[in-house]
């Protein structure tokens, strides 16, 4: 029983369009600042290729080896991008100087080790989502813009039945 499952899970975890899903749940996950996910993910999405790819451990240590400065590179890009961003948002958003002193607290390097490793880690979901996070943001504008009204009359017609009548 437990193998049949087994055989089965690998069955399905072992194609092309698993990883692709894999990958694009992490993307997505990076865009919600979910960093654990992305983690998880990426970790699922390497044991996956090592089995599908059937890469050797050789050349993983060789790729590891250039992964990790790459990672270092985009993260200090990454960092700086947030740091940035989050300046705007503290500079119209905050009008206390203990909030924006709080804020800026929060964004120190040491306060983000968390944060900054995972850039490291898997730096190349962080890339794919910098660069088409516009349209994500596009698409999720779409849809709280025009077809609000859409969604808003399914909801109204669904809970409709809900409402007591006098």
């Amino acid at each position: 029983m437990i193998e049949g499952l087994i055989g089965f899970a690998a069955g399905v975890l072992l194609t092309w369009p698993a990883l692709i899903l894999l990958v694009l749940m992490a993307i997505f996950c990076e865009y919600r600042e979910a960093h654990g996910w992305v983690v998880f993910y990426g970790l699922v999405i390497l044991g996956i290729c090592y089995f599908f790819f059937s890469i050797p451990l050789m050349t993983l240590a060789i790729s590891a080896a250039a992964y990790i400065p790459v990672g270092l590179l985009w993260s200090f890009w990454r960092y700086k991008r947030y740091v940035g961003k989050r300046v705007e948002y503290i500079k119209t958003h905050f009008s206390s100087q203990a909030d924006r002193d709080y804020a800026v607290k929060e964004m120190q390097p040491k306060n983000m080790l968390g944060t900054i490793v995972q850039w490291i880690l898997v730096w190349p979901f962080s890339v794919i989502e910098n660069l088409i996070s516009d349209v994500i943001k596009a698409i999720e504008n779409l849809v709280t813009t025009v077809f609000k009204r859409v969604y808003h009359s399914i909801y109204e017609s669904a809970v409709s039945e809900l409402k007591i009548k006098e």
